[in-house]
């Protein structure tokens, strides 16, 4: 059963999967969401910002924002910060570093800034100060012929309760993998181990068996004859048969062991 819901532009009833509410012609009858805050506004009331990305793809980001929003995550772009003076109370606008002077009074002023970022916001795009900001997570990714871990960072405006929540599943679920995934390289190296023990078992068996009928049945047949070995040539191989064999088979097997 389809469910509806009112259009927020005009109030009137629509379905959840409508591409165009039938009565305002909106395209966006369920609102839309600030990439920043991540709240549900109208779209008549949002700021839409677009851009192409060229290459092979040729691909476009469409993002919305509340004008509010939008002026507190654009403010610090490049890096860029505000601070005032403490002497004269003077506002200052500068670049990322680790001290300034006041230019109305030359008071020296520490900012704090000792490690300065000018990697953009993993949610809005703009660009931040990862040390006024805060960090999300960590990622891998390839670089050259190996593998980097960089941190990703957020505005903290848009790291929001809903993200963090996010994060915190996607999280869980990776963990959950990772252990899954151990469970299963290790069931599969102790079925090697077993595949492997029942192989060198089975090789064990057989050279045991060949050396004995060979090295150990001639050997005894020839003892008897040359030493006088056992009661007769019959019982002379026998016994040089099962001391050759079990002493080939132990043998392999400790050698498999030690290997």
């Amino acid at each position: 059963m389809t469910t509806l819901s009112q259009c927020m532009e005009c109030g009137g009833l629509v379905s959840f999967q409508a591409s165009q509410c039938p009565r305002c012609s909106s395209r966006y009858p369920l609102g839309v969401k600030c990439i920043v805050c991540c709240q549900v506004l109208k779209r008549s009331e949002a700021l839409k910002i677009t851009k192409e990305y060229g290459g092979a793809n040729n691909s476009i980001s469409v993002k919305f924002f509340h004008h509010s929003c939008y002026n507190q995550v654009s403010q610090l772009r490049m890096g860029r910060s505000r601070t005032s003076c403490p002497t004269c109370k003077y506002s200052i606008e500068f670049d990322t570093s680790s001290s300034i002077n006041c230019s109305n009074c030359g008071q020296r002023i520490t900012t704090h800034l000792q490690d300065p970022s000018f990697a953009p916001c993993c949610y809005c795009g703009f660009r931040l100060n990862k040390n006024l900001e805060v960090a999300v997570k960590q990622v891998s990714r390839p670089f050259l012929e190996g593998w980097v871990t960089e941190t990703l960072y957020a505005h903290k405006i848009c790291y929001t309760k809903e993200r963090q929540d996010q994060e915190k599943r996607a999280e869980q679920k990776e963990r959950l993998e990772k252990e899954r995934i151990a469970r299963t390289r290790s069931a599969n190296l102790r079925e090697k181990q077993l595949s492997r023990t029942q192989e060198t078992l089975f090789l064990s068996i057989f050279l045991g068996l060949a050396i004995g009928i060979i090295i150990g049945g001639l050997g005894g047949v020839i003892a008897h004859f040359s030493f006088g070995f056992a009661s007769s040539w019959q019982v002379a191989g026998l016994l040089g048969f099962f001391g050759v064999s079990i002493l080939s088979i132990v043998a392999v097997l400790i050698f498999s062991i030690f290997e």
